[in-house]
């Protein structure tokens, strides 16, 4: 909110400005000289808040150096050109051009920096298509209201069209990025960016109409459009404050990260918007209308529909990845990280839906490793984490059909879910079999056994056409009742001797 306070009182300087250089009983000459030193102060008092700017603000440091320079050389052009006016010389084109031009030249390597440091690898082409976006409007909407005009009216003095064309061009070039930086930009920055935008908007209104007025040979230094430069200035002054302040009272930038709201994914298009307008006004005054506007206006759609193609191409690849990134979930939500193998959940799961099927026929075995925890406490959980994956790659070999599910349930405890009840026997028995050679892990070879524990299952399926929440509760119980019958017995094959599998009574 500061800020905008300061911008406030920016505004009633620029009002005060615009009264003094208007004061009744001054001369043309007076006048002059105070508007000239007025944009000299203003100026001043830009550069040296830009430079402190950069003394305080960890996040942009050599952008705002880099801003300072600019206005600096712009104070320095307005030196010259206040000794030029003075001494009656012509201050159109001189060597006050140089500073003047210096300025966004400086000021865009700046923001450059800036946006540098906010971008990704990822948002390079978007902001490229954006910044070309905002430049062909801002000069088209340039060329429709003054730079056409200027360069019309501006004979065969090639300098003076070089100039007349550069000014404008450079405007362009700032207004594009600073347009980027306000989109792209960090929240806490945003207010600066803005203000920074308003400053550099009305310095381009400045020089606009300064072209258009000398085009025409009426532009005197205490003409109103002087008050434009120090508004302008001005308000890079506020933004330069408003960042120190925003530097030091922000959180860190590791904590913060810039955000893409829908004011700036429409930003690129306000100009678009601004120079349709003006060229569609420009085509009903004179019908007969201008190749070049015709030139940009096309270039301008053809640019717009590469941006639209590159947002429909990113939303696409961004959908490709959102569908992965579900899989790969949905993936880890309902299989073991160590073994790959499904977890307890999806085990529960396909026990529900096959007590479930018309023949709600199945077998289950309840396998544990015996004396896993010494393997651990002798060779260490990275040995013990060997074990499990090969027990896992064991248990899949001993299953002989693809529907047959091989699940670890947690620790050293597996689960294998047979769609034939009569293979249950004779897979346990593999198992045990398998299990009793040797396990070559991390230069140890492991003698282990394996308990394991079985139940057979026939019966008619569990109906759901009354009650479809009784009968997921009916196959839940079910589901629960058989794994504690697999599982008593897994207990019963260990205190008979281990390494064996009983089949369960039930």
């Amino acid at each position: 909110m500061r800020i905008w306070i300061h911008a406030g009182l920016a505004g009633l300087l620029c009002v005060l400005f615009v009264g003094t250089t208007n004061l009744a009983g001054l001369d043309a000459d007076t006048a002059a000289l105070v508007s000239n030193l007025g944009q000299l102060s203003a100026v001043t008092l830009s550069s040296a808040l830009c430079w402190a700017a950069s003394r305080h603000d960890d996040r942009h440091p050599g952008a705002w150096r880099w801003l300072s320079f600019g206005v600096g050389a712009w104070a320095a052009g307005q030196v010259v050109w206040t000794y030029l006016e003075t001494t009656g010389q012509e201050p159109f084109p001189s060597l006050a051009d140089v500073g003047f031009l210096t300025f966004p030249m400086a000021a865009g390597v700046g923001l450059l920096l800036w946006l540098g440091s906010q971008n990704t690898i990822a948002a390079r082409a978007r902001d490229v298509l954006d910044g070309v976006i905002i430049a062909l409007s801002l000069l088209l909407l340039s060329w429709v209201t003054s730079l056409g005009s200027v360069v019309a009216e501006s004979g065969g003095d090639l300098l003076a069209t070089i100039l007349s064309t550069a000014y404008p061009i450079g405007d362009v070039v700032l207004g594009t990025l600073v347009l980027l930086a306000v989109a792209r930009g960090w929240r806490a920055e945003r207010s600066v960016l803005i203000v920074l935008a308003i400053g550099l908007g009305a310095l381009a209104a400045a020089d606009s109409a300064y072209l258009y007025l000398t085009s025409i040979g009426s532009y005197s230094s205490a003409d109103i459009v002087s008050s434009g430069w120090v508004l302008g200035f001005l308000l890079v002054a506020v933004a330069a404050v408003g960042q120190r302040r925003a530097a030091r009272t922000s959180r860190a930038p590791h904590l913060e990260s810039p955000t893409l709201s829908m004011f700036a994914a429409a930003l690129p298009y306000v100009p678009v918007a601004a120079a349709g307008l003006a060229v569609s006004y420009d085509l009903i005054v004179t019908p007969e209308g201008s190749l070049v506007d015709v030139l940009l206006g096309g270039t301008l759609v053809i640019f717009v529909l590469a941006r639209q193609f590159l947002a429909m191409a990113e939303n696409q690849r961004l959908y490709r990845e959102l569908g992965r990134t579900h899989h790969l979930l949905e993936h880890q939500a309902l299989h073991d990280p160590l073994t790959g193998l499904p977890n307890r959940g999806m085990f529960n799961d396909r026990l529900d839906r096959a007590l479930h099927q018309p023949t709600a026929e199945l077998g289950l075995l309840f396998c544990d490793l015996d004396d896993f925890k010494q393997v651990n406490d002798r060779y260490g959980h990275d040995v013990g984490d060997l074990l499990l994956i090969d027990v896992a790659d064991r248990l899949l070999s001993c299953v002989r059909r693809d529907d047959d599910l091989v699940a670890r349930l947690g620790g050293d405890e597996f689960a294998i879910l047979l769609q034939n009840p009569d293979d249950a026997q004779v897979i346990a028995d593999r198992v045990v079999e398998r299990m009793k050679l040797p396990f070559t892990l991390a230069d140890h070879v492991l003698e282990m056994t394996m308990s394991l524990g079985v139940t057979q299952h026939r019966t008619t399926p569990i109906s759901d056409a009354a009650d479809p929440a009784g009968a997921d509760a009916g196959a839940g119980a079910l589901g629960d009742w058989l794994l504690r019958s697999a599982d008593q017995a897994m207990y019963v094959a260990k205190h008979s001797g281990k390494g064996q599998a009983v089949l369960s009574a039930s």
